[in-house]
């Protein structure tokens, strides 16, 4: 069949469950390996919002004109985002409730155990490489290990947007080598 060849969004010919068909096989294992990956979802939770994204995209894609199969995929990636943003929205909830279970008295020992528990080797290893690092390098491995975008990362360092990726990989390239090193 011609569709393989053929970009996603001009598949006019296939009917519904055709077009969701070949919607999966090019979209669902990005998708999937993205949401447990960056994302931390269970395999259950990871599909149902693939399967979403699938579908309202099914729905709605026919209202949207597409220059390329890039802006085709950035469609389905901003659905399932925003699926993925509102999961974690209503369920972020559930973990808080599951610390919350914890008896009291187990906190506060185990609390007590790890302020006398003196730092690890590893700890200290990765406090002197990130004491030898320049403040934005050590502001780089911070905010994009806690997701920021690096558009965002860029507005407090003064680095480009676009090589702010390079820098992170380098970086965490240069912490595994130096504390594999101390090891």
């Amino acid at each position: 069949m011609s569709s393989a060849f053929q970009e996603t969004y001009n598949l006019k010919e296939l009917d519904r469950n055709g077009f969701i068909t070949v919607i999966y096989n090019r979209y669902g294992k990005k998708l999937y390996s993205y949401a447990m990956h960056s994302w931390k979802l269970d395999e259950d939770a990871a599909w149902d919002l693939i399967y979403k994204t699938i579908y309202r995209v099914t729905e709605s894609y026919a209202g949207y004109t597409f220059e390329s199969e890039e802006k085709f995929a950035s469609f389905i990636f901003r659905i399932f985002i925003n699926y993925l943003r509102n999961h974690y929205r209503d369920h972020k909830g559930e973990k808080e409730f599951e610390f919350s279970a914890i008896d009291d008295a187990d906190l506060s020992s185990k609390q007590s155990a790890e302020q006398e528990a003196a730092p690890s080797a590893k700890m200290k290893a990765l406090n002197e490489v990130l004491d030898g690092m320049e403040d934005w390098e050590r502001m780089l491995l911070l905010m994009r290990s806690e997701g920021m975008a690096y558009s965002e990362i860029a507005a407090y360092i003064d680095k480009p947007a676009n090589q702010l990726k390079v820098y992170y990989q380098r970086l965490k390239e240069q912490l595994q080598k130096k504390l594999n090193e101390r090891s």
